[in-house]
């Protein structure tokens, strides 16, 4: 395996699982800031004194390529990992969202547009199949998968009409330079940002959810896609790990807390890394594991369904991810090298 752009925390926490997958070698990993540096220089959690090479020599050692680079980059790079044979995992947004709606909520025009109908999306619960053998796999964020897994079996029950999300957080999940994240200006803070439907993963839930409608449990990526609308405003929180969704969902037909229940427990019964739980979902339950912990809960005042959801952003919403959709391209156990439990406290 090979890893580029492995000075970002995603990087580093894919870096982490990697090490301990009992089917991996890591050949190599790269990054600009820190070639020829080793590992621990950038990562002292990490116990790795090989150093960080150039991109090009992790692409000729590695069958396997995690993309871990900035949105616009994956792109120019993929055509050249699939032509030699290899595979490659994107955790960009470039291979998620088809080229023109990519384009538009992104503002890079997309070099590589042909790949899109080979990409596989990279959300296990409702992709398994797909991912067994792909070539090319669009790894979701934290931020889309917790707000899809939250509101994936209204939408596969066919009675989502639509949504409100609010997601909080940790600072982590700007990256490791991230603008705003100054620990001046983040502690004791809380503020909203990409406010009014700017966000730019709203497309990529939408498409998500409209799949789900339109295809019921088992949606294929490419397949289709109903309209669905969501409102989404994200929030800053001053700590470093964990996302918490709360989805106030607009559905059809009468609904109480047991048949709530009940339909998220049968949709994610024989789903590994998905937890319904008693009460309401913490990020520090999460926090370190490939976990997501959701609850529903029907609002019998106003009537409404509101779904909680809690993941790590680091793992489940991103590197863990990777590693997940990595087992089942390659014929591993899917829970290989990934934990279930988290850290407390």
């Amino acid at each position: 395996m090979g890893v580029l752009g492995a000075s970002g925390y995603g990087g580093a926490e894919l870096l982490r699982l990697l090490k301990a997958h009992p089917g991996v070698e890591l050949v190599g990993f790269s990054s600009r800031k820190y070639e020829g540096k080793p590992l621990s220089s950038a990562w002292p959690q990490l116990w790795d004194e090989r150093p960080f090479i150039p991109q090009e020599e992790v692409l000729e050692r590695a069958e396997v390529v995690f993309l871990a680079l900035p949105n616009g980059l994956a792109m120019g790079i993929v055509p050249e990992v699939l032509k030699a044979g290899k595979r490659a995992i994107d955790l960009s947004g470039d291979f998620r969202l088809p080229p023109g709606v990519y384009e538009a909520w992104y503002g890079i025009p997309h070099k590589s547009p042909e790949l899109y109908a080979e990409a596989v999306y990279g959300l296990p619960e409702l992709h398994r199949e797909e991912l067994k053998g792909a070539r090319l796999v669009a790894n979701p964020g934290c931020y889309v998968t917790a707000a899809t897994l939250a509101l994936a079996p209204l939408a596969a029950e066919g009675v989502l009409k639509g949504a409100f999300v609010v997601g909080l957080s940790g600072v982590s999940g700007a990256g490791r330079e991230g603008e705003g994240t100054f620990f001046a200006e983040v502690n004791e803070n809380l503020k909203p940002y990409k406010a009014g439907g700017t966000h730019r993963h709203i497309p990529e839930m939408e498409q998500n959810l409209g799949r789900l409608l339109a295809q019921g449990r088992r949606a294929r990526t490419h397949g289709e896609a109903k309209a669905v609308r969501l409102s989404f405003t994200p929030h800053l929180v001053p700590m470093t790990r964990g996302i918490l969704i709360t989805a106030e969902a607009e559905v059809e037909g009468g609904w109480d807390q047991e048949a709530l229940n009940t339909l998220y427990r049968d949709f994610y019964a024989q789903e590994p890394f998905v937890r319904v739980v008693e009460g309401l979902p913490e990020t520090k339950g999460t926090l370190g594991s490939n976990r997501v912990d959701l609850k529903p809960l029907y609002e019998e005042r106003t009537g409404r369904v509101l779904v909680f959801a809690a993941l790590d952003n680091l793992v489940k919403g991103m590197a863990g991810q990777a590693v997940q959709n990595f087992n089942l391209m390659m014929g591993f156990s899917e829970e290989t090298a990934l934990p279930k439990e988290g850290l407390w406290p």
